[in-house]
């Protein structure tokens, strides 16, 4: 079937069943083609019924599933929880004498890199073993953790995501995936750091995260055997007889043991000398004086032959829990229902539909009896032979609508307690994200807010994603929405892309469009301008049916800002102007403040200072009024631009100090980043050239860390102007090639052509007019076709060198 064949049957199904949306040829086109990240569900049923028939619905839903399947698995992927500590050691560590002995001396080495891949069976104690051998290292001065979930029911972690919450720990942010192996190697470089890389499914899971650094040690654990290269390799197996009866000693106490030792044999010989397994076992008998261990023996063997699993892990499970009374063994199967990393008391007394102070107790118990793991006071998380255990007894004891309704309260209680943090890190926007009462306190303050969101923002998306899989469709718009400001401030780029992702997915059209916008903002940033369009689109055409103006206002300045930066001015001015008129008709000062702050920008960008300076200082006092001082704060830059282009280059270096200052106090790197660059060119027009070029050297290294290529290029072209003026054209000429590649890269037409400025200044400078001529040529071509001021100084130059 051809391509126009497949959209005329689209289109007629969709006119035959009163579907509005009429998708383009192109659309259907790019659909089928290789390498698409993002496609529409609703698209791909439509096809499956083209070039079926109109299949039945069986078929459709088929197909539908396999889509948000796969989507699913792509996403929870992505979801990554890293830690900057090590696990707690524990109280005292338990065999395995030898192998410690051997390794001590080569984790201390610090002269070279040193990998060590610890692999055996499950329940054999690889993870005691790396977190007990990190913990005997001297002078380290940096942790990386991460379980990687190679055999978790959950999708395993994806190395790229991994990198980048360990580039994100380090404070180094967005790096591009490509560059992020040898970024944390130089952020590693000259420290001496650990990172522990626990329950690895492959090698390729764990190659991309060997740094190389000479000081640095790696431990992974992983229940395959792992050909890294240069790696130690070390196969766990279980206790001896002699490691079991310690075990059992310094467990339930040597008086005990030795009452019947060969009892106690033959109990471990019965959980195949298994450490967790033992852990479990004797966590039983200890808390159960009144039986022998001629007792226990005897109902280890009988759960040996009524499972349908002799795995000795299984065995030991099951007698744990069977032991548990019935509160405690409710609470475990509804814990292996939280979607995310770990979680908190509050969290775990939500699933179990319980007191916050009686679950607290029954944490405490499952602890002590080794079915849950601390990971942090007052943090918890489970092993993942418990969590597929418990899992498995939750299918099986709890009725589906049990198990559905205790999710359904755990999202709500993340989206409840989401919304209010929110109120206190963004309340100025309380209008423009979903509402969610809850009766918990809210934060203290901004700082205690952000706290909370990063400490839970593993869970919150995690708890997103399974929400669109299990048809809860309403929480994931909802928590996309909700976590839109703090993942776009924080830099989150990753969560916020498949969040939204998956919010888009899911939902119904209204709440599509707003996902829709928020993951055309995580585009936008990453510089993926073309991707940015796209989504903005769809957004802006749902937004523009609907009546939700919020939304339309949000719409249009998002496709307003990628109009822009592809050079399409008339058409952005259009969308700014058309969204400063909603505004003022449901009367909202901050959509009114944001849509102006646009039009400044843009026209000080084509040379209307005057219409700009006003427009800046109307902003500044709806701002202010309103108590948004991220926006502020780039207000202030923006009039620090406009000072510049007239003249007032004092007034703009104490603008640009206030942004900075503003920035700094809100988080806002990529503010600050554009700030700091400002102040660099009002310090240069003062004659002030280290201090402009100190300025942009910053600014530059934050535009890489955030992964802002846009600000990264426009960094690059000023410090190519100040190298110029300071008389080192060379390096000029360097800069704004860089700056050129860039910009040429994300489609910036502008920045295009102020490179091209700059490389012909730098190379009269180096005795080559014929080669700068040629590229004042292609300034002032897109100069002149963007109808900006600087054409005619390009046209100036230009005469002059031809003369």
């Amino acid at each position: 079937m051809s391509y126009r064949e497949l959209h005329r049957r689209i289109v007629r199904s969709r006119t035959a069943r009163g579907v509005a949306e009429i998708p383009a040829y192109d659309t259907v086109y790019r659909c089928l083609q290789p390498g698409r990240s993002r496609l529409d569900v609703e698209l791909v049923v439509d096809v499956v019924r083209a070039l079926t028939g109109d299949a039945d619905e069986c078929v459709v839903l088929a197909w539908r599933q396999a889509y948000q399947l796969a989507c699913g698995a792509a996403s929870d992927a992505a979801v990554v929880n890293v830690t900057d500590r090590l696990p707690d050691d524990l109280d005292v560590f338990i065999g395995r004498a030898k192998a410690v002995a051997k390794l001590r001396p080569l984790l201390n080495d610090r002269s070279a890199p040193v990998v060590l891949a610890v692999d055996g069976m499950a329940g054999v104690g690889k993870t005691r073993m790396i977190v007990h051998l990190a913990h005997l290292m001297d002078g380290v001065d940096q942790v990386l953790a991460v379980n990687l979930r190679g055999f978790d029911p959950r999708q395993p972690a994806e190395p790229g995501a991994v990198l980048e919450a360990f580039l994100r720990v380090l404070g180094v942010r967005g790096t591009a995936q490509t560059a992020r192996t040898a970024k944390l190697a130089r952020a590693l470089a000259g420290r001496r750091s650990v990172i522990l890389l626990d329950n690895a499914a492959s090698a390729e899971q764990v190659v991309p995260l060997l740094t190389g650094v000479p000081g640095s040690v790696l431990l992974v654990s992983s229940r395959r055997r792992l050909e890294l290269p240069g790696a130690e390799r070390l196969q766990l197996g279980p206790f001896t007889p002699a490691e079991s009866d310690e075990l059992l000693r310094k467990s339930i106490g040597s008086a005990r043991v030795s009452e019947d030792p060969a009892t106690a044999g033959r109990i471990a010989v019965q959980v195949g000398q298994l450490p967790l397994a033992l852990a479990l076992v004797a966590g039983r008998i200890d808390a159960t004086p009144a039986w022998s261990l001629s007792d226990h023996l005897e109902r280890l063997v009988e759960r040996g032959r009524t499972l349908s699993l002799d795995d000795a892990v299984e065995i030991a499970l099951a007698q744990s829990d069977s032991s548990l009374p019935e509160d405690h063994r409710t609470l475990l199967r509804m814990l292996a229902l939280h979607p995310g990393a770990d979680f908190d008391t509050s969290a775990a007394a939500v699933l179990a539909g319980a007191d916050e102070a009686e679950t607290a107790v029954l944490l405490g118990d499952l602890l002590a009896g080794s079915l849950l793991q601390q990971r942090s006071p007052g943090r918890f998380e489970m092993h993942d032979l418990v969590r597929v255990y418990a899992a498995k007894r939750g299918s099986d004891e709890d009725p589906a609508s049990a198990r559905r309704a205790a999710f359904t309260r755990l999202a709500d209680h993340y989206r409840a307690m989401a919304a209010l943090a929110m109120s206190v890190y963004a309340p100025y926007e309380a209008k423009w994200r979903p509402s969610a009462p809850s009766s918990a306190e809210a934060p203290a303050d901004r700082e205690a807010a952000l706290a909370w969101l990063e400490a839970e923002r593993v869970n919150l998306v995690a708890c997103g994603l399974s929400a669109a899989e299990q048809n809860l469709a309403d929480h994931t718009a909802d928590l996309s929405s909700i976590l839109y400001r703090y993942l776009d401030d924080a830099g989150h780029y990753g969560d916020g892309e498949v969040l939204h992702t998956a919010a888009a997915r899911v939902t119904p059209r209204a709440k599509r469009g707003r996902a829709l916008s928020s993951l055309g903002v995580v585009y936008w940033r990453l510089g993926r301008f073309d991707a940015a369009r796209e989504v903005y689109g769809e957004s802006l055409s749902i937004a523009a049916t609907s009546d939700d103006h919020r939304e339309h206002i949000r719409a249009l300045i998002n496709l307003g800002l990628v109009l822009e930066r592809v050079g399409a001015y008339t058409e952005a001015y259009e969308n700014y102007l058309q969204s400063i008129e909603i505004a003022a008709m449901i009367g909202s000062d901050l959509a009114t403040a944001h849509a102006l702050h646009n039009v400044v920008h843009l026209a000080e960008r084509l040379g209307r200072y005057d219409e700009a300076y006003e427009r800046v200082q109307e902003c500044l006092v709806m701002l202010r009024e309103t108590g948004d001082r991220v926006t502020e704060g780039r207000a202030l830059n923006s009039r620090a631009c406009v000072n510049l282009s007239l003249g007032r280059h004092d007034q703009a270096r104490a603008d640009a100090e206030a942004a900075i200052s503003i920035a700094r106090e809100t988080g806002n790197r990529t503010g600050e980043a554009y700030a700091l660059i400002t102040l660099g060119r009002a310090l240069h027009a003062l004659g002030a050239l280290d201090p402009a070029r100190s300025r942009l050297e910053l600014a530059l290294k934050i535009a890489r860390e955030v992964a802002n290529r846009d600000t990264e290029a426009l960094a690059l072209n000023e410090s190519g102007t100040v190298a110029c003026t300071a008389g080192s054209p060379a390096i000029a000429l360097d800069r704004h090639r860089a700056a050129l590649a860039i910009s040429t890269e994300v489609g910036d037409p502008y920045e295009q052509a102020r490179s091209h400025q700059g490389c012909a200044r730098a190379l009269v400078l180096l005795g080559d007019p014929e080669t700068a001529q040629s590229e004042l040529r292609q300034a002032l071509t897109i100069f002149d076709r963007l109808k900006t001021p600087e054409a005619n100084a390009v046209a100036t130059q230009l005469a002059a060198l031809s003369a």
